[in-house]
């Protein structure tokens, strides 16, 4: 109910077309709720009159979502050594590839860099500089790893794939925007599946929804946990976790903060590629994923708002909503402070 709440709550306030809450274990995979709206009464599900609504945009639609997906490149550069949290670069504001430019978001210069300042700042040349330092081949074995372009397996109906298939063309530009979450199209539960997996000592969980099914005759079946594969070390895993409490701590998540708790998080503003495929709009997907206690994780909340209206960074507007859901949860669970 809580999740529910705020998530409509949020989705009234920036006037977004829908939005979705996800909350789950890093740990076990065990999805602990899940919402969406607009939603509709299963009591009087004839009165809908959009088929659409029956769809759980959880695991049945697929986004681009943008600048959540650097933890992602980050964690493949750092693992394969590549880069590490303290390695620099210069940026320049702007990344040349064949005719396209690659600017970041703010459209600001920022100098020389460290990766830790990459994510706090969200700095789309520096990810870029990351990629590219970790190679084409290496960068999609790691989508691929981190489950992307394939289902989790939950135990929902209906789930799809995501779709990575643009970059089987292999074109260098493509790399770079896929770099930053552009390009690729993935589901929420996969998205937050492979943060969890960052928070989870590298390993990928699969999802699952039920604890346990009882037949007629009696028999309980569990749905025990299950490791899908290890996709970083526990000691990226640390490390990119140490960087993304950073990027809460320092960065434009710090409205995600929770006193006596380290947090980590990333926040994505992603723009809505166009019906016909050529280019994108002015509408955008904002997104937060954040986990906590960081080092000894209890939950992972994924919130998503699409097109938004009356602001366009996510971390403005779902920063306070991770917020009021975390100390909820934590309250709930009686979670003991990493600090006092």
């Amino acid at each position: 109910v809580k999740v529910e709440e705020v998530l409509a709550k949020t989705a009234e306030k920036w006037k977004a077309s829908s939005g979705t809450v996800l909350v789950l274990e890093p740990k076990t995979g065990k999805v602990l709720a899940l919402a969406a709206v607009p939603s509709f009464n299963p009591n009087e599900f004839s009165k809908v009159s959009s088929y659409a609504l029956f769809l759980n945009p959880l695991v049945e639609s697929i986004y681009e979502l943008g600048s959540v997906v650097k933890p992602i490149t980050m964690a493949a550069a750092m693992e394969e050594g590549a880069v590490r949290p303290d390695s620099t670069y210069v940026d320049a504001g702007e990344v040349k590839i064949g005719g396209y430019t690659i600017k970041n978001f703010d459209l600001k210069t920022y100098n020389v860099q460290t990766m830790t300042q990459v994510l706090e700042k969200s700095l789309n040349t520096g990810i870029v500089y990351a990629a590219r330092q970790l190679g084409k081949e290496k960068q999609y074995g790691y989508l691929k790893k981190f489950g992307f372009g394939e289902r989790t397996g939950v135990d929902l109906p209906g789930e799809v794939a995501g779709n990575i298939s643009n970059l089987n063309a292999g074109r260098d530009i493509d790399y770079a925007t896929a770099a930053f979450g552009q390009g690729i199209a993935v589901t929420s539960l996969q998205l937050a599946s492979a943060i969890a997996a960052i928070a989870n000592d590298g390993k990928l969980m699969k999802p699952y929804i039920v604890d346990t099914i009882v037949d007629d005759s009696g028999n309980e079946f569990r749905n025990n946990p299950e490791v899908r594969r290890e996709v970083i070390s526990p000691e990226t895993a640390e490390a990119l976790t140490k960087m993304l409490v950073s990027a809460v701590n320092n960065g434009f998540e710090n409205r995600a903060k929770i006193k006596g708790y380290f947090v980590a998080g990333k926040t994505g503003t992603a723009q809505i590629p166009l019906k016909d495929g050529r280019g994108y709009s002015d509408k955008v997907i904002h997104t937060f994923v954040g986990y906590t206690p960081a080092f000894n994780p209890r939950f992972l909340i994924y919130i998503q708002l699409n097109e938004p209206q009356g602001n366009r960074f996510a971390a403005n507007t779902l920063t306070p909503a991770f917020h009021d859901l975390a100390v909820y949860i934590l309250n709930y669970y009686e979670v003991p402070p990493d600090e006092k």
